[in-house]
């Protein structure tokens, strides 16, 4: 009985990647690639701190399964961007463009420095 059972984990352990690789046989190299940038950049709706491809939750793998049938279909980058920005609203894009965010990255570049500024000056009429 042992036997039998640890020849049916082998045999699981041998085609867990097989049946991976399965999953979106339908996409070539590069879909693969945008399915993964894409995944990677769309928050799950459910889990609400991280991306559909590091989220378990169900909504997540349909969601990614969706946006591979979207790949698929010849559906752009954006495209796939915006259906899910009208469907789940701003939230779920985590694609940051710094140039639509300017002082969102340069306030704590800022606060930083004034810092810096007061430690130094602070330490210097300290010393005399």
């Amino acid at each position: 009985m042992k036997n039998l059972l640890h020849i049916f984990k082998i045999l699981f352990i041998f085609t867990l990647p097989i049946a991976a690789e399965n999953l979106y046989e339908n996409l070539n190299a590069d879909q693969l690639k945008r399915l993964d940038y894409l995944s990677e950049n769309i928050r799950c709706p459910k889990c609400s701190y991280g991306n559909i491809n590091s989220s378990n939750a169900p909504i997540s793998k349909d969601l990614k399964q969706e946006i591979a049938n979207l790949i698929g279909e010849g559906y752009t980058d954006d495209e796939i961007f915006n259906l899910m920005e009208e469907r789940y609203g701003n939230y779920v894009i985590l694609k940051t463009d710094i140039n639509e965010n300017k002082t969102l990255f340069l306030i704590p570049l800022m606060v930083l420095l004034i810092s810096i500024l007061l430690v130094t000056t602070y330490t210097i009429k300290r010393s005399k």
